[in-house]
């Protein structure tokens, strides 16, 4: 039976105490831990059903919510990071809960998964903390052209200026995400480019945690780990031994359709990685994870994972 616990530990910002929680069975032998990188506007919670299978098929789950979401926010800080350096601060986060972990499984194989927003934050991991991990699997992920990236970060600091970042821009909202439906025929909401599961998007759309508007502050931040891990030059200091697992659907506008993951994915070979797979979904929408065929990525990822321990 598969068990979730949930613990605090002090955020890298010295302020937050995030939320984190850990998925285990102990009635199945422990064969290596994965650590999961949520999405924007959403939280780890959502991730139960997946960290479920991955423990009942050996491994420890591990997670946390980043600053500005689930239940690591203060008060009506939604969307919100930090102050400064939070590109930083979020993948530090991470690696914080990565230490701990390891600190109390000591020796075991350690795998990421970074999903959507989280992708981009893994992908960043994988420049800072990348000599320390077995593998990583990127999900859902999407690339921008720098300038677009560039102005994507002056517009958020420039529409925060007034606010300290707190404020929430419809603009730079509606510039992001809102062609995301185009290609969705009869949509029956603003969020139907998420998934094609009617269950999970019927729950994502009446939870309090998920699709609430991003700060300028929050903007500032997703377009700054964007712009860094876009830039091969970045990208120099990833171990080029480490596997990597590119996944996405193939109707995922995040990705551009298909497009985007493709190029993470020729951007890796190029600088000379040496054991990177990609694998695009027909017909799955952003979250493959939650998909009506889930159960197909879900042992695509653990057959990776098994064959790389």
């Amino acid at each position: 039976m598969v068990t979730k616990s949930r613990f605090t530990y002090l955020s890298r910002d010295g302020i937050h105490k995030c939320q984190a929680y850990k998925w285990q069975n102990d009635n199945v032998p422990v064969k290596g831990i994965l650590q999961i990188i949520h999405g924007m506007q959403e939280h780890m919670e959502r991730y139960d059903e997946f960290a479920s299978f991955m423990c009942d098929n050996g491994f420890i789950v591990v997670g946390n919510d980043h600053l500005g979401h689930g239940l690591t926010v203060l008060s009506e800080e939604l969307g919100y990071f930090a102050k400064d350096n939070a590109d930083v601060i979020v993948v530090r986060d991470v690696h914080r809960l990565k230490k701990m972990t390891e600190g109390e499984y000591p020796g075991l194989p350690y795998f990421i998964l970074g999903h959507s927003m989280g992708s981009f934050i893994a992908r960043k991991y994988l420049t800072m903390y990348g000599k320390g991990i077995r593998g990583a699997i990127i999900c859902g992920t999407g690339t921008k052209p720098a300038i677009v990236t560039g102005f994507g970060k002056i517009l958020s600091s420039i529409s925060g200026i007034f606010s300290k970042g707190h404020n929430k821009s419809g603009l730079i909202n509606r510039l992001s995400f809102g062609g995301y439906n185009k290609k969705i025929a009869n949509p029956t909401g603003k969020n139907d480019w998420v998934v094609r599961n009617d269950d999970v998007l019927k729950k994502y759309n009446e939870d309090s945690l998920c699709g609430f508007p991003f700060t300028s502050n929050g903007f500032k931040t997703l377009f700054s780990i964007l712009h860094y891990v876009d830039n091969p030059k970045n990208l120099v200091s990833i171990p080029k031994s480490l596997p990597i697992f590119v996944i996405a659907g193939m109707c995922d506008p995040v990705g551009n359709y298909g497009k985007g993951p493709k190029k993470v994915y020729d951007t890796y070979k190029h600088i000379g990685i040496s054991d990177v797979s990609l694998k695009l979904y027909p017909d799955m929408r952003h979250e493959i994870l939650n998909d009506i065929d889930r159960n197909i990525v879900y042992e695509d990822v653990l057959k990776w994972i098994n064959s790389r321990i």
